[in-house]
C-alpha cells in the first residue's frame, strides 16, 4: 500500500457519499429536502479542503473526492429518480469555474472522464484506462479487473483515482468476471495450501463484524471440529463501516494467537485434537488488509468486501465445502458459481444475521418471490454423482425452537461474546446454546454431512454436552500459542521468512 496520508474523512461529505454512491435504483439525490445534505455545501467543503482552509481532521480527503465525483459522473446516466436533482445541477453550475480552477487534475478527470489525464507511472496508466470504462458505465474483463485491483492494493497511484475506481465499480454492480478478478488479486489461487484431511469447510463471514447480534461462527467451528469436520475461518480484527465484533477479536479475548501463518493454521486443522483454524487477512493478504483505510474514506463497502467472503485458503483431497453469509440481494448466484467453478463439492449462501451466515432463532416473514427472508439459504451439493440444488427458508420452529423474536445480547463486545460462547459450549442451556446447535446442525445437513436434520441436531448437542466442543476450543487456544512459540524459537537469529505463500501440496 501507499504511504500517502489521507486527511479526514469529512463527516458531512461522508453523509453525502452514503446517499449518492450507490446503484441506479438506490441513490438518493442531494438537496431534495431541507434536512438533506445540500450540494452547494458539499462542494464548498471540497473546495476549502483543496485550498487548505480546513483543519486536517475536517478536510475532505482526496479519496472522498474521487468517490463523490465518480458517483456524480455515473449518476448522469441514472434513471430520473436517482439522477442529478435540480439542486445538484444548480450547485455545479454555480461552482463550475471554481471547480475547474481549483480541483486537482485527477479529480477533474473523475468528474469528466472525457478529459485527458497524464499517468504518473505505468501502474497509474492501468488504473486510468480502467476508470475510463468504469465511469462510462462499462464493465472490465477478469484480467483488467485483477490488474486494476493489484494497482490499487500496491499503492503508488493518486488516491482520488483509487476511490473513484472502487465506488464506480460498486455502483456498476460487478460482473462475475470482475468478482473473480478482485478475489484473485487479494490472494493468488496458486497460494492455496493442500491439507491432509478428509473434508474441509471454509466459512466466509462479513469482515466488518457484528454490532447487534451474537456471532456464533467460532463456536460452531468448535462443534464441527468435535464431530471430525475440519473448518477454516478467516477475517480481520476490525473493519469499517461497522467496526463490529469479529472472530479475531473473540479469539483474542479467549487468549488465542491470531497471527498464524497458513502453514501454522494448516497444522492445527490437520491436528485431530484441534480440527479448525483462523487466519487473519493481515497475514494472508496484508495489502488487502491495509486497504481498509480506503473503506473508511469511500463510505461504502468496496467490491472486494463481497468477494473476500468467498476466499479459499486451503484445499484437501477429500470433500471441499464453503458457507458464505450475505445481505444485499444479487450476490447469491455469484457466490455459488465461484464455489462450483473452483470444484467444491457443496456450498451454501445464507441471508443471515447482520449479513453473516448465522441463522436466527426466528424466521419472521417467509421469503416471497425476489424478496428473501433472513434465514433464507441457497446452495448445491453433490450426491452419488448428481448435483442437488436448493433454495429454502430455515424455520427454527421445525427444530423445536419457538422464539417470538431473535434474542439480542445485553453487551456487544468481544469479551462478552467469548464468555457467552464458552459458557454455551460448557453445556449452559439458553438461546446462545440453541443458536450454536441450530447453525452447526442445519449447515452440516445442507452441506451433506448428515442426511437427516434431526440426527444433525442430536450430534451437535452431543458434541457440546459431552464437553468435546469446549475441549477442541481450549486445545485451539493452547495449540495456536504453541505453534507460534515453536516458530519463534526456530527463527531465533535467522532472517524472517517471506510472506505469505506456503505450499504443502499441489496448488489449485
Amino acid at each position: 500500500m501507499s504511504t500517502e496520508r489521507h486527511y479526514g474523512p469529512n463527516p458531512e461529505v461522508l453523509e453525502a457519499q452514503s446517499r449518492v454512491c450507490t446503484g441506479p435504483h438506490q441513490s438518493r439525490p442531494l438537496g431534495l429536502k431541507p434536512a438533506d445534505p445540500q450540494p452547494g455545501r458539499i462542494l464548498e467543503l471540497i473546495l476549502r479542503s483543496v485550498r487548505g482552509e480546513l483543519p486536517d481532521a475536517k478536510r475532505v480527503s482526496t479519496v472522498q473526492m474521487g468517490a463523490f465525483f465518480a458517483a456524480m459522473a455515473l449518476r448522469r446516466r441514472f434513471p430520473s429518480k436517482t439522477r442529478w436533482s435540480g439542486a445538484e445541477t444548480r450547485a455545479f453550475e454555480k461552482y463550475r469555474s471554481t471547480l475547474r480552477r481549483d480541483l486537482p487534475a485527477e479529480v477533474l478527470f473523475v468528474l469528466d472522464p472525457s478529459r485527458k489525464l497524464e499517468a504518473q507511472n505505468e501502474r497509474e496508466a492501468v488504473l486510468i484506462s480502467a476508470l475510463s470504462g468504469i465511469l462510462s458505465g462499462d464493465h472490465l474483463s477478469y484480467g483488467e479487473t485483477r490488474r486494476m485491483c493489484g494497482v490499487i492494493l500496491e499503492g503508488r497511484v493518486r488516491a482520488a483515482l483509487k476511490g473513484a475506481a472502487l465506488i464506480g465499480q460498486r455502483m456498476n454492480r460487478e460482473t462475475y468476471d470482475e468478482a473473480r478478478g478482485y478475489l484473485d488479486a487479494a490472494f493468488d489461487p496458486s497460494g492455496v495450501v493442500e491439507l491432509n484431511v478428509g473434508s474441509l469447510t471454509h466459512f466466509g463471514e462479513p469482515y466488518d463484524g457484528s454490532n447487534r447480534y451474537f456471532r456464533p461462527t467460532l463456536f460452531v467451528a468448535a462443534v464441527r471440529a468435535a464431530l471430525g469436520r475440519p473448518t477454516v475461518l478467516h477475517g480481520v480484527d476490525g473493519m469499517p463501516p461497522k467496526w463490529g465484533v469479529t472472530d479475531e477479536q473473540i479469539l483474542k479475548a479467549l487468549g488465542a494467537n491470531v497471527d498464524l501463518t497458513l502453514e501454522q493454521a494448516g497444522e492445527l486443522i490437520e491436528n485431530p485434537h484441534v480440527g479448525f483454524a483462523y487466519v487473519s487477512q493481515r497475514i494472508f493478504s496484508p495489502a488487502a488488509c491495509a486497504a481498509r483505510e480506503l473503506r473508511a474514506h469511500i463510505g461504502k463497502r468496496p467490491p472486494w468486501a463481497a468477494t473476500e467472503k468467498a476466499q479459499r485458503l486451503f484445499t484437501c483431497p477429500g470433500e471441499n465445502h464453503m458457507v458464505i453469509g450475505y445481505y444485499h440481494p444479487g450476490y447469491e448466484d455469484m457466490f455459488l458459481r465461484l464455489a462450483a467453478d473452483r470444484g467444491l463439492n457443496s456450498a451454501l449462501v445464507v441471508k443471515g444475521m447482520e449479513g453473516g451466515s448465522s441463522f436466527g432463532l426466528r424466521l419472521g416473514k417467509p421469503s416471497e418471490g425476489e424478496r428473501k427472508a433472513i434465514n433464507n439459504v441457497r446452495g448445491f451439493r453433490t450426491r452419488d454423482g448428481r448435483i442437488e440444488r436448493y433454495d429454502r427458508d430455515v424455520d427454527p420452529k421445525t427444530a423445536g425452537f419457538g422464539y417470538d423474536g431473535q434474542p439480542r445480547p445485553e453487551t456487544v463486545c468481544a469479551d462478552a461474546f467469548a464468555k457467552a460462547g464458552s459458557s454455551a459450549l460448557s453445556g449452559r442451556k439458553g438461546w446462545i446454546y440453541n443458536q450454536i446447535v441450530l447453525n452447526a446442525a442445519i449447515k452440516d445437513h445442507l452441506l451433506g454431512f448428515d442426511v437427516d436434520p434431526s440426527t444433525a441436531m442430536e450430534r451437535a448437542r452431543d458434541a457440546i454436552d459431552s464437553g468435546s466442543a469446549l475441549t477442541h476450543l481450549k486445545e485451539y487456544v493452547n495449540a495456536s500459542n504453541g505453534v507460534a512459540g515453536r516458530a519463534s524459537r526456530s527463527l531465533h537469529g535467522t532472517v524472517s521468512p517471506q510472506p505469505h505463500v506456503i505450499s504443502r501440496g499441489h496448488p489449485v
